[in-house]
């Protein structure tokens, strides 16, 4: 079996790690917050990279257009979420 690794995976797997670090690491809240967000945002966004990834992969079969294809997908988010934080 061959492994392909890709950009979104290579996504998905450093949200993983951020949400279960973030979860392991977070000191106990004293008073109301929204402590846990970016755990599920984190967890949110890997099952939404390791989503889209499955899709990319059963429509692209060739590695090197997938890895262009899923490069400028998250080049392209990137630099959205730029335009809107400088928006705000």
């Amino acid at each position: 079996m061959k492994v392909k690794l890709t950009p979104l995976n290579i996504v998905s797997a450093l949200a993983l790690v951020t949400a279960v670090l973030y979860l392991w690491y977070r000191k106990p809240p004293e008073h109301v917050d929204v402590s846990g967000i970016l755990a599920f945002f984190s967890f949110l966004i890997a099952v939404v990279a390791f989503v889209s990834d499955l899709i990319f992969r059963k429509f692209i079969p060739s590695l090197k257009k997938l890895w262009i294809i899923e490069g400028v997908l998250i080049a392209f988010i990137i630099i959205l979420i730029f335009i809107i934080k400088a928006s705000v």
